[in-house]
């Protein structure tokens, strides 16, 4: 099963996959985006630009290309469009233009865990980067709920909600489950 754990920044996203990886032991966490390109020595502008959030799109389009069947990225394309309409500037970015290699791209993933962003889990948080961390929570629910895009048809969404000590239950029931439903 091919996983992307989803959401806006400091909400558990690693966390989650770390331990769906050690849950699923033939399964693999890929970096994410940000974390392969820094490795690389791309160096991000401080706040990043819409630029630095394509690049990580790239990059995002580039690892889901990957063929082995178990894998759990850490981030997929949506969140970096997320990120893009929470930036100021994001009028120029052509959604249009990168629909198809999305659509393509999400519909090599089995599952989007799509974790929401809750400031209480977070109070420590500076007041400026818990605004942008809202605005981007706020963009991914209106491309995942309501899928503004038209990108998620080929792949399951599981918005998560609750106690995070029992996210990674919910989690490996809903695979459960869908294996189920598949045998």
């Amino acid at each position: 099963m091919r996983i992307a754990v989803s959401g806006a920044h400091i909400v558990g996203k690693s966390t989650l996959a770390a331990e769906l990886a050690r849950r699923m032991p033939r399964h693999v966490v890929v970096a994410e985006p940000y974390d392969i390109l820094a490795e690389r020595g791309y160096e991000f502008s401080h706040p990043p630009t819409i630029d630095d959030y394509i690049i990580q799109l790239k990059q995002s389009l580039i690892s889901l290309r990957r063929q082995s069947p178990n894998l759990i990225f850490d981030r997929c394309p949506l969140d970096f469009l997320g990120y893009i309409a929470a930036s100021p500037g994001s009028a120029r970015f052509d959604v249009e233009a990168w629909r198809e290699p999305i659509a393509r791209a999400m519909a090599r993933l089995d599952l989007v865990v799509f974790l929401p962003a809750d400031p209480a889990w977070n109070p420590d948080i500076p007041s400026d980067d818990a605004a942008l961390r809202l605005a981007v929570d706020d963009a991914l629910r209106d491309i995942i709920d309501g899928d503004s895009y038209d990108l998620c048809e080929d792949v399951a969404i599981l918005a998560l909600d609750g106690a995070r000590d029992r996210q990674i239950e919910t989690v490996l029931t809903h695979i459960e489950q869908a294996s189920a439903r598949r045998s």
